[in-house]
């Protein structure tokens, strides 16, 4: 926006995920979410510059008090132990604008088809969608995924795994949900450009979408016939030009990406072989469903809730109007792919992260199963879903970058939360309007209170 170029030298010192090629800095990451950023960037830029505001900036914050007072602190380059970089507050600010467009937004959309979905799935012989205990229950499970996974985390950060999960949920509801016998959507190809445009987005906000990508693409052919499915392609085709023009403008070739350019030398070690991708590892997958450091269910133990209910549709007979055992099956596919993919990466803890971050896109997938469980143990669902939801809350509050060590709720987000907040490293609204620790969280909670909706839980209405 403010360069015209995709080169990130004046900024390479902010980050470790970097690419270095013929002189110059770019994020080695998938443009996805850079380039749904623009717009919102783009405006903010425009109206500092309109109000005479400063740029979005920062600056080196010594650890010797006596260079701050002087004036005189390093530059990023010339950093020594202890010093930090510190963003401005239109840096944040800007920051905040960016994610709330290009994650927050379309997370928001994306529950709301999944909302549509659960209607569907939930809806019991004689009652209908429209029945108010329906609604309920598909509320609830739209909840539990947006709120008591690690969607709540990523759906508040600047990533590209929860906007691939918006994405793909995006493209597998409208497929379900429209009517092939509609004449409009059976003789004019909109639908499914939309649907290949989705599925483009996904693959050009991470990359690891592409196997889910080709999975729901034959789905969608056995689902809704090859026209159709010829149709999706051709709506993603843009968006695979615009991530070949990209790579070729960035790293001299269609198919060369920033992770052939790693800078740090510990990153670029383990991408050297396959983009640091081996053999799945079934120690690493106990790890990444079940361990104190970054399991899905001890995060989250709704989800194991999740697994049984897909179990059930699976192995039962299906209702009227619900999804198929095909879709289910593809439902399962996608979150196997991308366990088999996290536990065979080099880097499977994620580094700095909230739960398996590398697994998030899969998350509405197996949020699917909540259905089953919402129906048959609604008490258990609401409880585990609340110690859930209290794990996710705690964790994004302090920030979803849990360290690379420790338990992130005990260890990390519990004292954090109760540590006030760090020059230039505000990151939620509470944080940013100058609120501390637990108070923090007031705007969030006061929002959510005024938007609950009156009504009795899944196990009130059992």
């Amino acid at each position: 926006v403010e360069h015209g170029d995709v080169v990130i030298d004046d900024w390479h010192v902010t980050t470790g995920d970097k690419s270095y090629r013929d002189g110059h800095f770019y994020s080695d990451k998938a443009p996805g979410v850079s380039l749904l950023s623009v717009p919102p960037y783009a405006l903010f830029v425009l109206e500092r510059r309109l109000t005479g505001g400063g740029l979005p900036g920062f600056r080196v914050q010594p650890l010797d008090p006596a260079l701050e007072a002087a004036d005189a602190a390093p530059e990023p380059e010339d950093m020594l132990p202890g010093d930090v970089l510190v963003y401005d507050r239109a840096q944040l600010s800007a920051l905040w604008l960016c994610r709330l467009f290009a994650i927050s937004l379309p997370t928001l959309l994306a529950g709301a088809l999944f909302y549509l979905l659960m209607l569907r799935e939930l809806a019991l012989p004689g009652e209908g969608e429209d029945a108010p205990p329906t609604r309920r229950r598909a509320t609830w499970a739209t909840l539990l995924w947006l709120l008591a996974t690690p969607a709540l985390g990523y759906g508040c950060g600047l990533y590209g795994h929860q906007l691939a999960a918006d994405c793909l949920l995006a493209a597998y509801a409208l497929t379900v949900l429209t009517t092939p016998e509609d004449e409009a959507i059976r003789t004019t190809p909109g639908l499914p450009l939309l649907i290949g445009g989705l599925l483009g987005w996904a693959v050009l906000a991470e990359y690891t979408a592409a196997v889910p990508v080709a999975l729901m693409t034959a789905w969608i052919a056995w689902r809704r016939g090859w026209a159709f499915a010829a149709w999706t392609c051709v709506g993603g085709l843009p968006w695979a030009l615009i991530l070949a023009g990209y790579h070729s403008w960035a790293f001299g070739g269609p198919l060369k990406t920033g992770y052939d350019f790693v800078y740090l030398p510990e990153f670029a070690e383990g991408m050297a072989v396959a983009y640091g991708i081996g053999r799945p590892d079934p120690a690493v997958m106990i790890q990444l469903l079940f361990g104190s450091y970054r399991g899905l269910f001890y995060l989250s133990p709704v989800l194991l809730l999740a697994v049984w209910g897909m179990g059930l549709r699976l192995a039962g007979p299906r209702e009227p109007g619900s999804l198929r055992r095909g879709d289910l099956l593809l439902a399962t596919a996608i979150f196997t792919w991308y366990l088999l993919l996290n536990s065979a990466y080099y880097m499977w803890d994620g580094g700095a992260a909230m739960g398996p971050r590398h697994m998030v896109p899969a998350l509405p997938f197996l949020a699917l199963g909540l259905g089953p469980a919402l129906l048959r143990v609604p008490r258990a669902t609401v409880i585990l879903g609340t110690i859930a939801f209290a794990h996710m809350l705690l964790i994004t509050a302090a920030g979803p970058e849990a360290p690379g060590y420790g338990n992130p709720v005990w260890t990390y987000a519990v004292p954090h939360l109760s540590a006030p907040t760090q020059p230039g490293t505000a990151t939620t609204l509470g944080r940013l309007m100058g609120l501390n620790g637990v108070w923090s969280l007031l705007p969030l909670l006061g929002l959510w209170w005024l938007l609950w909706p009156m009504e009795k839980t899944p196990a009130d209405s059992a």
